[in-house]
């Protein structure tokens, strides 16, 4: 009889109720709705939320207001949480958001740690995930930086006179543009 040793770890997530999906907002950068937008075939507007800006200095200046985007939810869970049998999936993970992906991990120090406040069922092994984690935890923060200059970009240019699908159409070709580029 042969017995296979795997070194993969074990993801949580497996006896997990998803509690991260129903009790987070999940905020979205360029990326995250570009990839989100061109592998479901929607527009941004069938998926995005807007809520009122966090932090004024990043937050979008558009005709609506002063906004972030999130991902919409749908009785208090994220819209792409779907339950069979008691049992909640995300049906985008494929393309989910950077955020989804890390969670519950973060860089502290040039560190992987584990997040303080989560929601997780059980502690994750850190060394297990450190290969997968960390080249994707950096390709977030890559993102993010994208994003915030892309928003710093439109709102310079247009000061809030222009409503939100012009933006969306703006951050959507950036994006493009810049996977082209890479």
């Amino acid at each position: 009889m042969t017995t296979v040793v795997t070194d993969t770890p074990k993801f949580p997530c497996v006896s997990c109720h998803t509690d991260c999906c129903k009790e987070y907002t999940i905020f979205v950068n360029a990326h995250d709705v570009y990839r989100l937008s061109t592998g479901l075939n929607l527009k941004p507007e069938s998926f995005l939320e807007l809520i009122g800006a966090k932090d004024y200095s990043l937050g979008i200046k558009v005709e609506e207001g002063l906004v972030d985007l999130a991902l919409k939810q749908i009785n208090g869970a994220c819209e792409f949480l779907e339950e069979t049998d008691e049992i909640y999936r995300c049906t985008v993970n494929d393309f989910k958001p950077g955020v989804c992906k890390s969670y519950p991990f973060e860089m502290k120090n040039g560190n992987l740690s584990q997040m303080s406040d989560i929601m997780c069922p059980t502690d994750w092994d850190l060394t297990g995930f450190k290969e997968m984690m960390i080249p994707h935890l950096k390709k977030d923060e890559s993102e993010w930086m994208f994003y915030d200059q892309l928003v710093k970009e439109w709102n310079l240019k247009h000061k809030g006179k222009k409503p939100l699908s012009e933006f969306l159409k703006f951050m959507l070709t950036k994006v493009k543009l810049s996977n082209e580029v890479q």
